[in-house]
């Protein structure tokens, strides 16, 4: 009954409700489907929305079909659709998501390509990874950001050291982030040499977190340093980055 609370939160209850009460799945999932042949585009996201929650390999055709639908939403509702079930599939059945979702990260709206770029993020593949290298120059910053925490997934440290440069200080923050979780060894260098002309607080911040997730020592100065920043923030952040270094070194 979970699943099926959620799909009337998602779609909003009306003439699902009776189905709903039957507590059949088969014939939800039927309504569902009729329901993308909808005039109304958020009608036919919400049917997306609510199909997802299935995590049903069957409906992949479906999936497949509303990612070309005319809309946006509808698009990047099918493409998170998509993303959620490669979980449950083989990497080889991927081969026939992927052709599709590198075709959404070129798609016309930032909304699918962010979409898209988040399903690539789940599909360890050579392909998936080039493109997602595509998507991190993207003229839309929430696209790149996207592609960057995907990036991370794939272990792609020469291009999350790329976007350490990125004109937008959130895709920097995100860049330096993801070095951190991967403890990137080959970031430390290039973490400390952006905080030499970053102005962005929040990404100091992000630098100085992350050298303290590598915890290499050669970090230790900046951090001291940086410990000692007007920036509350940055300066308690420095503080425990110091400590995880210090940590290491035992």
């Amino acid at each position: 009954m979970r699943g099926l609370a959620m799909i009337m939160a998602l779609v909003g209850g009306g003439s699902f409700t009776a189905i709903a009460a039957q507590e059949n799945q088969t014939e939800v999932k039927r309504a569902l489907i009729e329901q993308l042949r909808a005039p109304e585009a958020m009608r036919r996201r919400d049917a997306l929305l609510a199909l997802s929650t299935f995590s049903d390999p069957t409906l992949l055709p479906v999936f497949q079909a509303a990612a070309q639908d005319s809309e946006a939403g509808v698009r990047a509702a099918a493409i998170m659709a998509l993303g959620q079930l490669t979980p449950s599939r083989e990497p080889a059945e991927w081969a026939e998501v992927i052709p599709l979702l590198v075709h959404a990260v070129r798609d016309s709206h930032p909304l699918v390509r962010r979409a898209a770029a988040w399903a690539l993020g789940r599909m360890y593949d050579p392909q998936a990874t080039s493109a997602l290298r595509e998507a991190a120059r993207d003229s839309d910053a929430t696209v790149r950001a996207a592609a960057v925490e995907a990036l991370a997934e794939h272990r792609d440290e020469t291009s999350l050291l790329e976007r350490l440069q990125d004109k937008d200080a959130f895709v920097r923050r995100q860049a330096a982030r993801a070095l951190g979780q991967l403890r990137a060894q080959a970031a430390v260098a290039p973490l400390i040499a952006r905080l030499g002309r970053e102005k962005d607080p929040e990404v100091k911040r992000a630098i100085a977190w992350a050298l303290g997730e590598i915890g290499d020592p050669q970090a230790a100065e900046t951090l001291r340093t940086l410990s000692r920043s007007p920036d509350p923030y940055l300066s308690a952040t420095a503080h425990e980055a110091l400590r995880k270094v210090h940590a290491r070194e035992r």
